[in-house]
């Protein structure tokens, strides 16, 4: 009888395991929004560099866009284009896995559900077995015991004498 009501639990367990899933998708994007602000802090850092180096040059007389000032500000755009590139190889990584964990759930949730309708059929066939071994003629357990005829006298044609 328990696999007749394995669908109800079942449904709800799937329930659960999508609900897991939409929460993993959330976590993903949550994670996805932190490398975006790392992201954008690079770039503030960049501007920021660039800003002090032209300050510096344009104090002291040198031409910032020239020289040792350009080399400072290329150096600088480099290491924070590296670190741009790495925050964005993060946020997709990062999103990968919140989609994989969620089609992870999914797929669980599926198995669930395939199995609960699995132990129902089970359970129906089970039914049915029991109902047809109900009714119909009892089934003769007993023996001739210590008959002299065998089976050949029992039958005409057969060499025997009935």
């Amino acid at each position: 009888m328990s696999g007749l009501f394995a669908g109800n639990i079942a449904k709800t367990e799937a329930k659960a395991l999508v609900t897991q899933g939409a929460y993993a998708k959330v976590q993903a994007r949550s994670e996805v929004l932190k490398y975006k602000q790392q992201g954008i802090a690079v770039m503030d850092n960049i501007l920021a560099t660039q800003a002090t180096i032209n300050a510096r040059a344009g104090a002291g007389g040198i031409d910032p866009f020239s020289g040792s000032a350009r080399a400072l500000a290329l150096y600088a755009q480099k290491k924070g284009a590296t670190e741009i590139y790495n925050s964005r190889d993060g946020e997709i990584i990062a999103f990968g896995a919140g989609e994989a964990r969620a089609m992870q759930y999914q797929m669980q949730a599926k198995a669930v559900l395939k199995r609960a309708q699995a132990e129902t059929v089970g359970a129906i066939f089970d039914i049915a077995t029991m109902a047809a071994g109900f009714g119909g003629a009892p089934k003769s357990t007993a023996t001739t015991g210590g008959s002299y005829l065998t089976n050949a006298d029992d039958v005409l044609g057969a060499g025997g004498g009935l």
